[in-house]
């Protein structure tokens, strides 16, 4: 079939008389040939009032291809102008052609001879015919060939220009040259023209993209650009398939604009706001940690400017700096409030510990791991010296000399109910299974306290989980053997003559087979040990549940922190062990639960200390230990009729609440015992709050939901919007706590489901304040079109939020403004 008959027979479809006018004749033979199925042909050749006598009255429903040949006639020569009106008329020119295989009228015809390049790849032709639709005008066709020009799913400018940038970006100018070759340049730069008020002679992308950023970066001179580059960058930084374009063009403008420069003499005030140079984060993190490192910042200041730079587009890049600086705060202004504190007893300052005191612990952990995160970035280098001194220096060994002075009081180390480690079975295991209920103990060497506050987050965070956390505080030395034999069941423990090995009434408890042999001794109990990598490699709906029937009580050990920071090699990597071990004790909660667990306890053995920075000679103890040593450790020496110097405090067993006969030394405060081969940062053994203090956290799974995120509402005074700016204030109705979560939105104006305004993300965390201070406000720039297209239409402010696990985002609130924009606000970027 030739191409003619196979357009015909497409139009004949929708159309029953098709008129074919050939001037030129040049087609009769092709209309000769033609047999099209139900369709007469008729050839006019003086046969007028026959054609419209068998159209309209002989065969009123039939199919017609009426073909004429010579120069057209005037109209009021032509006796079948009514039958052409009413009907389709066929071309056989090249633009006929084109514009029938994409169903438009043939009053298009200048628009494809503009173009024709454009038109001859068939390629072309079907992405814009699966574009166009029924009201299509000469604007909005071009619109869609510039759609497929840049290959761009939306049409639109910004879209447009994001695709030309990122074509730039990679050094190709492929689309400038289809751009020219297809005669669509002064229409695309006209449109940037009238949109952005961008003029020059010689327009080009980079040159455009210099003006962009010089009209919205704070410290440049505005280019005269409309309010509408603040909605293209806006658009930009949110694309997700040109970020890598966007952030490769910020770093060659700033050098083009000479950024660096202008950050020289900027103060931190002038820059807080811009998010369109990573350089600006540099400026903004080296002022911080100059202020913070000479504390001439408020905690509230320097925790309003982090706050800012949350939701700014380059946070994720520099999260770990702002997450050091912020943890570098806490560490030296809880040092500096806390330091001078005087302690009364032992059974108090542990209590007080576990209140607020842990807290520069904690945060000393995660300022090391956020610096580390960074491989230890030069940039920091000036904070960690800043917070290594003051942890060390300031906290840790001024805390543990006083906290030190009242274990010298004492000749007996405290055995006190709810709080001692070695009653733990009795005084929190016991009650539970006298309750007919299952109990499952996780046991997590070298599980600190202040990690087990994190955890406890972790934990309430998480739906249908309840977490409570309590402090207890271990036996000495503070060691793995006597600490896990301390949290099993047993009338007395001894450490057994020439070792350091423990023993739970007269039977040995080493490794999980010894624990195993130690739980098979209750009465009246099942119970047992297993490791948890074991536990956690089980089937949790056949092998594991299968399992955990047998018992009424399942110890579960694991060893990731305490593994890591003995060995002297891997020792600096303790706090990294800290993160996977949180981790890792969340998924063994969750697959407990799963095997239809529902009460919880998680503790540890032991605490440590732990400092970054290389240890100076006078932190390790010149002890001169004589006697009988069994074991000789940085923190502790056990043994029979030891005596030391007065920088050791000696216990003999029984003030220890041991069976046997033989002594403990320990170095006093923080002070390590020299040991050849072993590792001096990371230490346990010895009677420091941070080694002896250690938590239990109760968990329990619940039937119904346990947390909800914290609702967000606008403020709306007023539902119209008159001015281009608009300032709307966002409330976080509740505040944020344990089980109530924080919320992370992103807001802006639509119209017809396109965005005419910049767009706003901010994490709603806010954990104090009154109602007040829990209102966000933030002014949204709209675009040209909210006082052109749309005046006096209705649009909305969308908020969404993230869909957990994607990149995505879905609807959360939506408010209704209408657009009342005042003629005279066209004129605010002049």
């Amino acid at each position: 079939m030739s191409q003619i008959a196979e357009s015909l027979n497409k139009l004949f479809d929708s159309h029953r008389v098709i008129f074919w006018h050939d001037e030129k004749a040049e087609l009769l033979d092709s209309f000769q040939e033609l047999v099209l199925p139900e369709v007469e042909s008729i050839h006019v050749n003086n046969n007028e009032f026959y054609v419209k006598h068998r159209v309209v009255k002989q065969v009123p429903g039939g199919k017609f291809l009426i073909y004429r040949s010579g120069p057209r006639p005037a109209y009021v020569n032509n006796w079948l102008l009514d039958l052409e009106l009413a009907h389709y008329e066929f071309h056989t020119n090249q633009e006929a052609t084109f514009l029938q295989e994409l169903g438009l009228e043939y009053d298009f015809k200048d628009l494809v001879s503009e173009h024709i390049e454009f038109f001859k790849s068939k390629d072309r032709r079907q992405k814009l015919k699966g574009l166009l639709g029924k009201e299509d005008a000469f604007k909005d066709i071009c619109y869609k060939m510039l759609a497929v020009v840049f290959n761009s799913s939306t049409i639109s400018l910004p879209a447009f220009i994001q695709a030309h940038a990122n074509a730039f970006s990679d050094g190709t100018d492929r689309l400038d040259r289809e751009l020219t070759r297809y005669n669509l340049k002064s229409f695309y730069w006209q449109q940037i023209a009238d949109t952005y008020k961008y003029f020059n002679s010689s327009p080009q992308i980079y040159d455009f993209l210099l003006e962009v950023f010089a009209n919205v970066f704070s410290l440049t001179t505005s280019s005269g650009l409309t309010r509408d580059a603040n909605l293209l960058l806006s658009l930009w930084k949110d694309s997700i398939a040109y970020q890598e374009a966007f952030q490769k063009l910020s770093g060659k403008i700033a050098t083009g604009l000479n950024i660096q420069a202008l950050l020289d003499d900027a103060s931190l005030d002038d820059v807080l706001d811009d998010d369109l140079f990573r350089i600006v984060d540099y400026k903004i993190i080296h002022e911080l940690i100059n202020l913070v490192e000479s504390e001439s910042i408020s905690n509230d200041r320097a925790s309003q400017v982090i706050k800012s730079r949350e939701n700014k587009y380059w946070y994720k890049d520099f999260q770990d700096f702002y997450s050091a600086i912020a943890h570098a705060i806490e560490v030296i202004s809880l040092t500096r409030k806390y330091a001078s504190q005087s302690f009364s007893d032992l059974e108090y300052t542990a209590k007080l510990y576990s209140q607020t005191l842990f807290l520069v612990d904690f945060h000393y952990r995660k300022f090391i791991w956020h610096y580390r995160n960074k491989n230890q970035d030069k940039s920091l280098e000036l904070l960690f010296e800043k917070v290594e001194r003051v942890y060390s220096n300031d906290w840790l060994l001024l805390l543990n000399n006083k906290w030190q002075s009242l274990i010298d009081a004492r000749e007996e180390w405290p055995y006190v109910p709810l709080l001692s480690q070695s009653r733990f079975y009795k005084d929190h295991v016991e009650p539970v299974l006298n309750k007919g209920q299952r109990v499952f103990v996780i046991v997590s060497d070298a599980l600190r306290y202040e990690c087990g506050y994190e955890y406890l987050q972790k934990v309430n965070a998480e739906n249908r989980y309840e977490g409570e956390l309590h402090h207890m505080i271990t036996g000495l030395p503070s060691y793995t053997q006597l600490g896990m034999a301390s949290l099993l069941p047993h009338q007395s423990l001894s450490i057994i003559a020439g070792s350091d090995k423990v023993s739970v009434d007269g039977v040995p408890c080493q490794g999980i087979q010894g624990r195993q042999k130690v739980l098979a001794t209750l009465e009246a109990r099942k119970a047992t040990a297993i490791q948890a990598d074991d536990f956690m490699k089980m089937n949790s709906s056949t092998g594991g549940r299968d399992f955990v029937k047998q018992y009424e009580l399942i110890y579960i050990f694991h060893n990731q922190i305490d593994k890591t920071g003995d060995d002297k090699t891997t020792e600096d990597n303790v706090f990294e062990a800290v993160e996977r071990e949180l981790s890792f004790l969340m998924d063994v909660v969750k697959r407990i639960a799963n095997m239809n667990g529902t009460n919880m306890l998680v503790t540890t053995d032991h605490g440590f200390l732990y400092q970054h920075t290389a240890l100076d000679e006078s932190d390790f103890a010149l002890l001169k230990v004589e006697g009988d040593a069994w074991k000789e450790n940085r923190r502790f020496i056990i043994g029979k009729n030891l005596t030391g110097t007065t920088k050791v405090k000696r216990f003999s067993a029984q003030a220890l609440n041991l069976s046997g006969d033989f002594e403990v030394l320990l170095p006093k405060s923080i002070s390590r015992h020299r040991v050849m081969g072993a590792g001096s940062r990371f230490v346990h053994g010895g009677a420091s709050l941070q080694e002896v203090v250690i938590p239990l956290i109760k968990i329990t799974k619940k039937r119904q939901d346990t947390t909800k995120q914290v609702g967000i509402d606008v403020i709306q005074q007023t539902n119209k919007i008159t001015t281009n700016i608009l300032s709307v204030s966002f409330l976080q109705t509740e505040l944020v706590t344990d089980s109530v979560l924080t919320r992370t939105i992103k807001a802006g104006l639509y119209a017809d489901d396109e965005l005419i305004s910049d767009q706003f993300n901010f994490n709603f965390d806010i954990q104090e304040g009154s109602e007040r201070q829990r209102e966000v406000k933030h002014r949204f720039q709209l675009s040209s079109k909210a006082s052109g297209k749309y005046k006096n239409q209705s649009v909305k402010l969308v908020l969404e939020e993230p869909v957990e696990g994607s990149s995505k985002w879905r609807s959360y609130k939506e408010y209704t403004y209408t657009l009342n924009i005042s003629f005279s606000s066209d004129f605010d970027d002049f």
